[in-house]
């Protein structure tokens, strides 16, 4: 009797283990507490707990998102806004859900710079990588103010805020959560040039999938979006234990604690802004992008 007991536990936890589905969620940046989210989902077994083994994959240069989900080569993938100019060429996703209610992407330049005004951009000297380039929030706010990036001198993104601190460029695109912080840290003037300060509010961290995934396991597509959505809300409640998580197991970057927290405090103003529900993509505002 007790042999049979064992043996059907056995087969319970072996069909149960069958049962987990595996997926991949691909990042568009490194670790960093913007994704924080979808760790403590993981973590706190949310994923587990509807069936699903996630791979949060790192983001890595020459990755293009959009085409790996397109392609089946990751389940789920986050972007920018300009997710929505993949999708006008034809590429096969759907919208799932929108973190951050207004990008946190910004432009700086120092003050100690000929630089009073946008109009004041022309002929200067810009890093800005491809995916901004295409940013409908910077492109809306330039013209607003008559000016295009054809206007300015582009230079290849270094991704190192010290060139702006160091003169190698006039404006540097930067995210108000990570880049700031240095220069606040390091008592720099500077001036931040930021599209919803002009009107243009569009999201960002935007979690998408393909329409085959979505059509052919809708189930498992909604449950994900539930659990990640979860773990927003989780860790935006417990930002010291989230930051504690990171800096353990996510800190690729090798980020302080402190940069961590001003980054999470950052970004939960952007994720709740107007009192917006977690996540939520409005309508009107998509058509907007």
């Amino acid at each position: 009797m007790t042999k049979t007991i064992i043996l059907l536990l056995l087969l319970t936890g072996t069909l149960f283990a069958n049962s987990t589905q595996k997926v991949s969620l691909q990042l568009h940046w490194k670790h960093q507490f913007e994704f924080a989210g979808y760790y403590m989902a993981k973590e706190r077994g949310f994923y587990e707990d509807v069936g699903l083994d996630v791979d949060i994959k790192e983001f890595d240069f020459g990755i293009d998102i959009a085409d790996d989900v397109h392609q089946g080569k990751s389940t789920f993938g986050l972007s920018y806004a300009s997710v929505v100019l993949e999708k006008s060429k034809g590429k096969d996703i759907v919208l799932l859900s929108a973190i951050l209610q207004v990008s946190p992407h910004i432009l700086v330049s120092l003050k100690s710079s000929p630089i009073k005004s946008i109009k004041d951009f022309k002929d200067k000297r810009i890093m800005i990588n491809k995916s901004a380039s295409h940013s409908a929030s910077f492109i809306s706010m330039l013209q607003a103010n008559g000016i295009s990036l054809s206007d300015m001198e582009p230079l290849e993104e270094s991704f190192n805020i010290n060139d702006l601190i160091d003169g190698k460029t006039d404006i540097f695109t930067a995210f108000t959560s990570n880049e700031i912080y240095v220069l606040e840290k390091r008592n720099i003037e500077h001036r931040v040039w930021d599209p919803k300060d002009y009107g243009f509010e569009f999201y960002d961290g935007i979690l998408f999938t393909s329409n085959d995934m979505m059509k052919n396991n809708s189930l498992m597509v909604d449950n994900f979006t539930k659990a990640s959505l979860k773990g927003w809300k989780y860790a935006y409640e417990h930002i010291d234990e989230t930051v504690d998580l990171i800096l353990k197991k996510y800190n690729t970057q090798n980020k302080t604690r402190d940069a961590l927290l001003y980054e999470a405090n950052a970004l939960k103003k952007l994720t709740y802004y107007k009192n917006t529900e977690i996540g939520e993509i409005d309508k009107i505002r998509y058509r907007e992008l």
